[in-house]
């Protein structure tokens, strides 16, 4: 393996000295200790420019798995994957600490993309990349049709607004406005149909053969294109403010007089024809896996798992940013989850050298930022058997503690949790809140409890920079970090050296909101887990919630969803799409594949508990 370049980790050692000198929190076994200076120079550098936010697929994440690997060797833990990172063939020997899948990075343009506007028999020609740009949810083709002005290009009488009453698209392309109409008051019902796939599939279904969607402030269009690539059946562009100001300029008015004036109209004597490529493309990325062997001759063979996702968003184009900005940005991911990975190799350091009765693995998920994509792909090709599993620990944003405030996640998952957590917490004294499920908190370990291995999730809380290019390590709480890691080792060292292994339990269902009738636009609620870790064609599901819709209805992990209500499903925006059609309290028929047959169940839809 070869040598790793730190990017200014001196300066890290330096500023986590200072740290040091005032952690009264850190243990006091020399170099194996748990220390806040160690955990934040591994932030620093994770989270460095260098990495360039470790998309998944990226270059960067590929470093940062060298990294993670490198110190697993310095450690001395046991490698169980393999050395060959860009092998997604290759056997699980031993050679190395990789476990390579497959993942989507993005889409660019591809050469076949063109738009052309003829106003009064005057051709204005865009160009791709610098006017417009193809959108994810664009399909291979071309189309030509007169061009109609249809607002925001929002249909659903369910969430009361209407942009295609009384017009007529059949045939024709359409120009939109990007997002949604202002609200004065209240919860925006229409943010689920603000991207442009979901108004591309109203348009379509009104008959239109082709979507421009306008940018409301210019800003420069980028060559890689976010999101996942999903086919809507027409060309689907997005329109810079300038190029937009060129077309309508034309017709002899400006893209405010749109904005200002929303309402649908034809746009007399104009044509447009628009044709799109959109190229999808895949790469490589790797869990990291190493173990601490177990010291009992018998309980070695059980193992506990402690992970954390190390992947994070690249420059923005992976995983739901929240970034306003106009320019592409490193998204640094310092507290998530640099912190959760730093962590995870400060406790794989203290536990190569104080090893426990049952042998531990430590997992560096990536993927996680795009459907928990690492962890899925583990507990569906286990290096070891998921039965001899006994727990799993997570950790995922834990550099942010603030007012002393710790969330632990999962602690119904086993009837050994809260008791256990209690009685550490008498000692660690953070100010802690538990929740008894944790199959709907986003983050890895719901991968595990899918598989029914009781899991806690280790969390400090959300903040403003979350998925910002503003999440930097100057933000850190190392000294509270090593305090969340020293409790974790804590749990982890009670289970792993026990005589007897902790058992699972049912996670408890959140109640779901009841009210006398559903309100218009209420969130609906199935229950069921999303499983990304394959592309098929409609939505796989990993499990489904306890005491949900989808319990209810029969639907059970494994299942491919192909058509909800009376809409297809082909992917989880489709699903998504189909379950905004419909309100709390409707019945539907659910269509999935199931063991290669087609089954129908009745699920009825629940209101979303707030």
């Amino acid at each position: 393996m070869r040598p790793f370049r730190i990017f200014g980790v001196w300066f890290g050692l330096a500023l986590g000295l200072l740290l040091t000198l005032s952690a009264s929190s850190d243990v006091s076994k020399g170099s194996t200790g748990i220390h806040s200076w160690r955990i934040w120079s591994h932030i620093f550098t994770l989270a460095s420019e260098e990495f360039e936010g470790r998309g998944s697929g990226t270059k960067g994440n590929e470093l940062a798995a060298h990294y993670i690997a490198e110190r697993f060797a310095e450690y001395g833990l046991k490698p169980i994957g393999t050395s060959r990172y860009h092998d997604l063939q290759a056997p699980m020997d031993g050679s190395g600490y990789f476990q390579p899948f497959r993942v989507y990075v993005g889409a660019e343009a591809g050469k076949a993309n063109r738009l052309e506007v003829e106003v009064n028999g005057k051709r204005l020609t865009f160009k791709v990349r610098e006017d417009f740009m193809p959108d994810a949810a664009a399909t291979t083709g071309a189309a030509k049709g007169e061009l109609v002005f249809a607002g925001y290009g929002i249909h659903s009488s369910l969430a009361g607004h209407e942009d295609y009453t009384g017009l007529d698209v059949k045939g024709k392309a359409v120009l939109v406005l990007e997002g949604t109409p202002p609200v004065t008051g209240g919860p925006n019902l229409l943010r689920a149909y603000q991207s442009a796939r979901a108004k591309a599939r109203m348009a379509k279904e009104q008959g239109a053969i082709a979507l421009i969607v306008m940018q409301k402030e210019d800003s420069p269009l980028s060559s890689f294109i976010g999101g996942r690539s999903t086919d809507t059946g027409i060309p689907v562009v997005i329109l810079r403010r300038t190029a937009a100001e060129k077309l309508l300029g034309a017709l002899g008015m400006s893209p405010d007089e749109l904005w200002q004036n929303p309402k649908g109209r034809p746009l007399a004597n104009a044509s447009a024809t628009v044709q799109t490529e959109v190229i999808q493309r895949y790469g490589t990325t790797a869990n990291i896996i190493g173990m601490v062997e177990g010291t009992d001759p018998q309980l070695k063979d059980e193992y506990i798992v402690i992970g954390a996702h190390m992947d994070h968003l690249g420059w923005g184009y992976q995983g739901g940013s929240l970034y306003t900005g106009k320019l592409p940005a490193i998204h640094y991911g310092a507290d998530d989850n640099a912190s959760g990975t730093a962590g995870l190799l400060e406790l794989a350091q203290y536990f190569a050298a104080n090893p426990t009765k049952r042998s531990i693995l430590f997992m560096a998920f990536s993927g996680e930022e795009i459907g928990l994509l690492g962890s899925a792909h583990y507990t569906r090709n286990p290096i070891v058997p998921l039965e001899k599993t006994v727990a799993m620990l997570n950790m995922d944003m834990i550099g942010r503690l603030r007012e002393n405030q710790l969330s632990v996640i999962g602690a119904d998952s086993s009837p050994a949790w809260r008791p256990l957590i209690e009685e550490l917490n008498a000692e660690a004294g953070f100010n802690l809140a538990t929740a008894g499920g944790g199959l709907s908190a986003g983050s890895d370990h719901a991968s595990f409890l899918a598989k029914r291995i009781p899991s806690l999730f280790f969390f400090t809380g959300m903040h403003r920079e979350y998925h910002t290019p503003a999440d930097k390590p100057e933000l850190i709480n190392a000294v509270g970090a090593a305090r969340v890691v020293r409790f974790v080792a804590s749990v982890a060292e009670r289970i792993a050296n026990a005589p007897e292994r902790i058992t699972y339990s049912e996670p408890r269902a959140t109640a779901p909101r009841t009210s006398a009738r559903p309100e218009r636009g209420a969130r609906t609620y199935v229950g069921t887990i999303p499983d990304y870790s394959e592309d098929v064609k409609g939505f796989r599901i990993s499990g489904v919630r306890e005491g949900s819709p989808a319990q209810k209805a029969g639907l059970r992990s494994g299942d491919v969803i192909i058509r909800f209500g009376n809409y297809k499903v082909e992917n989880i925006y489709d699903y998504m799409d189909a379950l905004n059609r419909y309100k709390p309290g409707d019945t539907v028929t659910v269509a999935v594949v199931r063991d290669g047959q087609e089954v129908e169940v009745q699920l009825t839809l629940e209101a979303r508990a707030d």
